[in-house]
């Protein structure tokens, strides 16, 4: 029988809080933006520059949950 190795990326537990982290700054700041009754050009970046930032993110959580990515201790 032929088996493969196939390599598991993996993160630490450090980096996924500094992501996590990541993650809730840029929720709170684009509910904020959300929620400003006067719809300007600035606070449409800010919109949509949260979600730009926070599709990695996103992605990466996805992973970890389909266990695509392993944490290590």
């Amino acid at each position: 029988m032929n088996y493969t190795t196939v390599k598991v990326p993996t993160i630490t537990m450090e980096e996924l809080t500094k992501l996590q982290n990541e993650y809730m700054f840029f929720d709170k700041i684009l509910k904020k933006a959300q929620k400003k009754k006067k719809k300007t050009p600035g606070n449409g970046f800010v919109i949509w520059n949260c979600k730009e930032k926070m599709k990695p993110l996103e992605m990466m959580f996805d992973a970890i949950d389909q266990g695509k990515v392993l944490i290590n201790d």
